[in-house]
């Protein structure tokens, strides 16, 4: 217990003047002083306390050949810290300050990457996700040469796949609350917008049941249009998918209830 005791006695007497020392170079260290000390915090990955020094720094080096190394070490502590909001913005001001500096593709790369890292899990708005994606191409058509455009479009597929799924839930979503006419129109657009949809099948299916519960649930006058509209969109299930698919007894039973109303409505309005 007392060699432990010992021990963290070093241990905090060691920080102690560690941070001492690092206060005084804030304090009193020379621009050359504190870009060593920062160099190396930063090769030790002590990114907190060479973001710090770098900050200072920009500022010190104005002007100077140092600064560009400086800037593009200040973007990394950000990204180090997973703070890729900032890292982003830092690694796309380097990419627009240092316009001939032969880091710029990678700055512009690692800009992009901190998008990616900033989308959002498929449960919450995918605003930021498309805004990835977008950012992702823009790099890939400045730099269609370049040694990232592989790994950006694995990025791609990855976001991409986030959304499809989103907007997959969302569609299932409104059809089992009973929104059947934005179920629907969800369906509808998901299948339109995305052909590489997953479960198109399912969402196809979805569709034309929604706008057979939609019918249903309209007001007589209203019915018998949307029964047929309803009808419209099972046989283009069945033209599409055929009459063996997963949901076609289904739909073939949604064809024959709306048959069903639609002949009952026009006895009704002929009566």
């Amino acid at each position: 217990m007392r060699q432990l005791i010992y021990i963290l006695h070093l241990s905090l007497a060691s920080t102690i003047v560690a941070c001492s020392g690092y206060q005084k170079l804030v304090k009193d260290g020379t621009p050359a002083e504190k870009l060593e000390a920062a160099t190396k915090y930063y090769q030790k990955k002590d990114y907190v306390r060479s973001q710090m020094l770098f900050e200072e720094l920009l500022g010190l080096y104005y002007g100077k050949s140092e600064r560009e190394e400086i800037h593009y070490m200040y973007a990394y502590s950000y990204y180090g810290t997973r703070e890729f909001l900032l890292a982003g913005y830092h690694f796309n001001s380097f990419a627009q300050t240092y316009t001939l500096s032969p880091k710029r593709e990678e700055a512009s790369y690692m800009a992009a990457v901190c998008r990616f890292n900033k989308a959002m899990p498929v449960e919450l708005d995918q605003a930021p996700t498309k805004g990835a994606i977008e950012t992702l191409q823009s790099f890939i058509n400045q730099y269609p040469n370049s040694q990232y455009v592989s790994n950006c479009n694995d990025k791609i597929d990855i976001l991409r796949a986030t959304i499809l799924e989103k907007v997959y839930n969302n569609a299932k979503l409104y059809h089992s609350l009973g929104y059947y006419k934005s179920a629907m129109v969800a369906c509808e657009n998901a299948l339109e917008d995305y052909p590489d949809m997953v479960n198109r099948n399912e969402l196809h299916y979805l569709m034309v049941d929604a706008a057979y519960l939609y019918a249903k649930n309209s007001i007589s006058k209203k019915q018998k249009e949307r029964y047929n509209y309803a009808l419209d969109k099972a046989n283009i299930y069945l033209s599409e998918y055929g009459k063996v698919s997963d949901y076609s007894q289904q739909i073939k039973k949604i064809i024959t209830k709306s048959n069903s109303a639609v002949a009952e409505l026009n006895t009704i309005q002929q009566g």
